[in-house]
């Protein structure tokens, strides 16, 4: 071991730690963005489903703005400078402080203040990927990662605890307002953490050419446009899960919390696990497998009316754990391998087909969900609102949607049972199976199946 990577622990070096750390104050603001707090926060602003749908589609629908971040980047010579710059839109949530205390409150402003907000992490999230392919190798991206998702997901679950104890136990609106404070603290803080960052040079990229290399790219194409169909369809319903706890069975933010912290740490777990086995036997492999765990999530949402609600966040909680864990990840590493050049272009048209996709199915959901909520029935004693049913239709077609993801070509793949074996031989503690001739199952690279492991 080196004396920088003693220095840091588990970092190999300096960038590493402090992009860790840069993740773990950032959580902060994912926290307040992309959990049932977002939600809370949005239905006291009276945002009801069709707003919030819309809402829910902004931090997708704006992706687009990625096409332009890499003739951004081509124009300035510190990334993680333009890095800051863009992550200060968060502090544009300042506005909305003297609103909380205003009794006609408007939804308007909220979606306003969000939708900017959102231009700009979308512009950060390119950049974000654009210095991680300069600062990481490419054979260590799913390890690194991993045990960055781990570090994030820690925070994450100590600031949804924290925000949701503030949220069930500080008068309205007082706790809207500490937690938004918190919030622009931690995000000042991850501003911080890019200062000591140190940059290497990168070629010049983001140009025409580069946009036409990606859309002549059949093979990345065609992730980009099963990240475009999987993108609609979790964007049908994904807004309305926390909305459905907190409107229509009036759960405590607290539960809601238990039921992410266990979630969180089951995903800090495997983070790592999915981290090594991306790495060991392909990015594809590892999505395959999360794609197939987090699709059967929602129809688990049947469960979860007044009298099984409990099991219900139980159930969702393991599942979420582990199959997010490597869905997050292969989204990062997979366009990585698959991209025949290194240019920021290639996850500029990744992110703003995903987006593109997002923001199409958070509208057409918008309605969809406020239909199906419109009713509710009993089957003998079990109560079912209408959107468990819009739930389970969602499970279905995430289902539908996996087959597009099994068609890319990668460098490494192997079958589920192969991965998912090898899941259980490092949660049992044994090394990570290597495929033997005598024992070998499916293992591809592309879409040729090979005789032996190489």
């Amino acid at each position: 071991m080196s004396q920088e990577s003693g220095k840091f622990r588990f970092h190999k070096n300096k960038n590493e730690f402090f992009l860790t750390l840069e993740g773990v104050f950032s959580s902060f603001y994912f926290v307040l963005t992309q959990t049932a707090i977002f939600t809370a926060v949005a239905i006291y602003f009276g945002l009801n489903e069709v707003w919030l749908g819309l809402a829910a589609s902004f931090p997708m629908a704006f992706q687009i703005f990625q096409l332009f971040a890499p003739a951004v980047i081509e124009k300035f010579s510190s990334k993680k400078m333009l890095l800051a710059f863009f992550n200060s839109g968060r502090f544009l949530w300042v506005v909305l402080l003297p609103f909380l205390f205003v009794e006609q409150r408007s939804p308007k402003l909220f979606i306003a203040v969000f939708a900017l907000s959102q231009i700009f992490a979308a512009f950060a999230g390119n950049i974000w990927v654009s210095m991680i392919s300069d600062m990481i190798p490419e054979e260590r991206r799913g390890k690194y990662l991993g045990l960055r998702n781990f570090f994030v997901s820690l925070s994450t679950l100590s600031v949804f605890y924290l925000f949701s104890v503030i949220s069930d136990n500080v008068k309205i609106p007082f706790n809207f307002l500490l937690i938004i404070l918190i919030t622009l603290f931690g995000s000042f803080l991850a501003l911080l953490t890019l200062m000591p960052l140190e940059e290497r040079r990168a070629t010049k990229t983001g140009t025409v050419n580069d946009l036409k290399l990606v859309l002549a790219d059949k093979n990345f194409m065609k992730l980009s446009k099963a990240y475009f169909a999987w993108n609609f369809v979790v964007l049908l319903a994904a807004p309305f899960f926390p909305y459905h706890q907190l409107h229509n069975l009036k759960l405590p933010m607290t539960y809601i919390s238990y039921a992410s912290i266990t979630a969180s740490v089951l995903s800090m777990v495997f983070y790592t696990i999915w981290g090594k086995l991306s790495d060991e036997f392909g990015h594809k492999s590892v999505l395959i497998a999360g794609l197939s765990i987090v699709s059967i999530t929602p129809a688990i949402w049947i469960l979860m009316n007044e009298r099984d609600w409990i099991l219900a966040l139980a159930l969702d909680a393991v599942l979420s754990g582990v199959g997010w864990a490597a869905v997050n990840l292969a989204f990062i590493t997979l366009p990585m391998e698959t991209a025949s050049a290194n240019s920021p272009m290639y996850f500029a048209v990744f992110s703003a087909l995903g987006g593109l996709g997002g923001m199409i199915g958070s509208l057409i959901g918008g309605p969809l969900a406020r239909f199906f909520n419109s009713f509710d029935f009993y089957i003998g004693d079990f109560h079912i609102y209408g959107l468990q049913i819009f739930f389970i239709i969602e499970s279905v077609l995430r289902y539908s949607v996996i087959p597009l993801f099994a068609k890319i070509s990668s460098r490494k793949y192997v079958s589920l049972p192969t991965l998912f074996t090898n899941v259980l031989s490092v949660l049992s503690g044994r090394h990570v199976v290597r495929i033997q001739e005598g024992n070998r199952s499916d293992v591809i690279i592309g879409r040729k199946r090979i005789s032996r492991w190489w």
